[in-house]
């Protein structure tokens, strides 16, 4: 193929690992890949994925999974306390790819775009929030695979590369601001903006990727970590380049923030392999230009 190769990974939290599940059998039938792009947990695996550290990775997540016993503790609230443990967890797992050479091995590896979105200073932080949840929401149960353009009222979109994190903590802050959703995870604060989910703008982030990613003769696979009707057959974007979906053919056996139950994570990931193989000549289709693309 002519031009770039990209993968975009879905939000989801532990829902995730379906894509990485999937990975797992079509890594050996993918060209080098030159750009990922992602949000929210999308967002961290992605980098996982671009540091080549996903084995590991897996097993010290799973780990602190399972020396959890509940998502929610009541009494850490009655203590005044973070009743929710997942923002240690998740933080945790991400400052542990990136300790060592992490770092360095995803700052100079293949450039992974992070969809972040804000809320306007000027604006109230809990309405603006709420009605761009609620817009969320609405396009899910309608099927609608992308955000809208024309971004909700008070809401904003930034987005960050990792070759340009100057540290660990810069590249961990920017995808937990990726990742925030109050009251589990804490708003993120930078720069007198405060953070919320990227996937509220877009929960398959192909508007992260740069413009020669969407340009013409560049194909884009996004991994879908969820059941939703995505086209059969690739789809060429108004910018020129191809899209291939490929998502979950059956609801996940693991919800978004569950972070109690290995056992789960695990069966999601054989879900993502076991739906990969069923679909591995639809992408072997797409690499190889058999494929073709309707407009969408």
């Amino acid at each position: 193929m002519s031009g770039r190769f990209s993968i975009v990974l879905s939000g989801g939290g532990c829902k995730v690992f379906w894509a990485n599940g999937a990975l797992q059998v079509i890594n050996e039938l993918l060209p080098p890949i030159d750009h990922w792009a992602g949000a929210s947990a999308g967002a961290a695996f992605a980098l996982v994925q671009a540091g080549g550290r996903f084995d590991e990775t897996l097993e010290h997540f799973v780990g602190r999974v399972a020396a959890n016993r509940r998502n929610f503790y009541p009494r850490r609230a009655l203590r005044r306390q973070r009743p929710f443990p997942h923002n240690d967890i998740y933080r945790d797992s991400i400052r542990f790819f990136l300790d060592g050479d992490g770092f360095e091995r995803v700052r100079q590896g293949t450039p992974v775009h992070i969809l972040l979105s804000y809320v306007h200073a000027d604006q109230p932080f809990v309405s603006t929030s709420l009605n761009a949840i609620q817009a969320f929401m609405d396009r899910r149960r309608r099927g609608v695979l992308h955000g809208p353009r024309e971004l909700p009222p008070g809401i904003g979109a930034q987005v960050v590369c990792s070759r340009n994190a100057a540290d660990v903590e810069q590249l961990l802050n920017w995808t937990l601001m990726s990742s925030t959703i109050p009251p589990i995870t804490p708003i993120q604060e930078a720069g007198g903006r405060r953070y919320l989910d990227g996937g509220l703008i877009d929960n398959i982030p192909i508007r992260a990727l740069p413009d020669e990613a969407r340009a013409p003769g560049s194909k884009i696979l996004c991994l879908v970590s969820h059941k939703f009707r995505v086209p059969e057959r690739p789809v060429m974007l108004p910018d020129g380049a191809q899209v291939l979906y490929l998502a979950a053919r059956e609801p996940l056996p693991v919800r978004v923030w569950d972070y109690t139950s290995p056992a789960r994570i695990n069966a999601a990931l054989e879900l993502g392999r076991r739906d990969a193989a069923a679909m591995r000549d639809r992408l072997l289709d797409f690499v190889h230009g058999g494929a073709q693309a309707r407009t969408g």
